[in-house]
């Protein structure tokens, strides 16, 4: 089993790495081919539908890996009986907010002048909710690899249609309509494929798994707890639009490009961990799982502090050098969303024992307090310290969120978050990033100095972390 995860995770990761390295591509292109209000419209578009995605699809992505990971479930049937769901949703979604556009507009982007903006917003929710459907099916059934697959083929030509609808530098209204529907175009053959490459049941089958009932049970709570995850990661953004406008909104999202590249880690580990610790879990081997838990929190840590800690040190030089000199936010906004990024990374991993044991309530109980501190904490910091206001609110209500659900998951499994390793990393890592804020600290960044600063600094986190006795990547890397 930690051959077979070990190599899903490569998989995924290697699909998730060209994903982001094509969309950290983008960066530079979007922000120089459009101007910085355009681009505050394009990433408000993105998080408004990303916020809606989990709540259509009802929280049935984790069901289906929890319910159907199994053997002997017919699972295109169970699939073709749970798409009613999604589909019903986003019907009562786009019949509630298209009449309502120009305040959905007013919410969203911080003006009723951009209501043209809402069916395109709802056009990219049908089509990121039916990949992300299709993406579970073939993640219940174990293939990854396909799953790696489609993520590149789909990322590389989404990416293309980008660069070749900006190339005459229009305003965004003009093409993104055109972006939405390639996207629709996409997620058709994803499905499609899905129902294709899903293996055919065997003669023991079952009809299509538990009741629906069962699922809907387990997914209800599901569905807030994504709710309130994306209004806890994202509050920021709905606030400053309407406190500073959508160019700021800009700043901040370019800036949230940057230090969200770590998240990467935990993506590929979360999304590779859940079935294969649902699989424990339902054959009864749950002294499987702490070990598993443990080890996932270590690597992610050996690997994205690093990372977090070289953009922080030098994130004020690498963004005006990867965009324009409009997007130059304050030095401590890369370092707060560095943090912020860690500690979600944490509660990522860890939660999965929480959903699996039946807890999503206390879970829910967790993401509500985490999103109402995370707002409060946008309302007091964000009016007077702007950019760095929101986030440093986002930083210390995921650190909170992180060690809440550390604790928590005590009662489920014989884990502990190990601090003293924990810190013995950071330690490590910021030592290691010292040589390129050296560098951004005497002169202005150029891509040159940026990229040997970066090597310098990887070069030195692998001494200096390689090199101990119970390093995590030494144990990667050997198994």
């Amino acid at each position: 089993m930690a051959r077979s995860l070990r190599l899903d995770t490569a998989l995924y990761g290697a699909a998730t790495l060209v994903d982001r390295l094509i969309g950290f591509i983008l960066l530079p292109v979007l922000t120089r081919a459009v101007s910085p209000t355009d681009f505050g419209l394009w990433t408000q578009t993105a998080v408004a539908a990303g916020v809606l995605v989990p709540v259509v699809l009802f929280g049935l992505p984790t069901a289906i890996v929890n319910f159907y990971s199994g053997d002997g479930v017919d699972r295109r049937r169970a699939l073709a009986r749970l798409a009613v769901v999604p589909l019903a949703l986003l019907a009562l979604a786009a019949g509630v907010l298209w009449p309502a556009a120009p305040a959905v507009s007013g919410a969203v982007y911080g003006d009723a002048a951009h209501a043209a903006m809402v069916p395109m917003m709802l056009g990219l929710l049908c089509a990121d909710a039916a990949s992300e459907f299709a993406l579970a099916g073939l993640r219940c059934a174990g293939r990854i690899g396909t799953i790696a697959g489609a993520m590149i083929v789909r990322s590389v030509l989404r990416y293309a249609a980008v660069l070749w609808l900006v190339h005459d530098a229009a305003p965004m209204a003009d093409w993104f309509g055109d972006y939405v529907r390639v996207q629709a175009a996409l997620a058709a053959a994803l499905v499609a494929a899905t129902a294709l490459l899903l293996p055919r049941p065997g003669a023991t089958a079952t009809a299509g798994g538990p009741p629906l009932r069962t699922v809907l049970a387990f997914s209800a709570p599901l569905v807030a707890l994504a709710l309130f995850t994306s209004a806890s990661a994202f509050v920021d953004r709905f606030v400053l639009v309407h406190l500073l406008g959508l160019d700021a909104v800009a700043v901040y999202s370019a800036s949230m490009s940057l230090a969200s590249i770590p998240s990467a880690f935990y993506t590929v580990l979360g999304y590779t961990l859940f079935p294969t610790l649902a699989r424990c879990w339902q054959d009864g081997r749950r002294d499987a799982v702490a070990p598993l838990l443990g080890r996932s929190v270590e690597v992610f840590l050996a690997l994205c502090l690093p990372v977090a800690a070289l953009i922080g040190a030098a994130g004020t030089g690498l963004l005006p050098l990867l965009s324009t000199a409009d997007y130059r936010p304050p030095a401590a906004v890369f370092g707060l969303l560095g943090v912020s990024v860690c500690a979600f990374g944490v509660y990522q991993i860890v939660l999965y024992a929480l959903l699996l044991d039946g807890r999503s309530r206390e879970v829910l109980g967790l993401t509500l307090g985490a999103a109402v501190v995370n707002l409060g904490l946008n309302l007091m910091l964000a009016p007077p310290l702007g950019l760095a206001g929101a986030a440093a609110a986002v930083a210390l209500s995921n650190t909170l969120l992180a060690a809440w659900a550390a604790r928590r998951v005590r009662r489920v499994v014989d884990w502990r978050f190990d601090t003293a390793r924990a810190v013995s990393i950071a330690a490590r890592a910021a030592v290691a990033a010292a040589p390129l804020a050296l560098l951004n600290a005497l002169a202005p960044l150029t891509a040159g100095r940026a990229l040997a600063g970066a090597a310098a600094g990887l070069a030195l986190y692998a001494v200096l972390e390689g090199t101990r006795r119970d390093s995590s990547l030494r144990g990667l890397l050997r198994r």
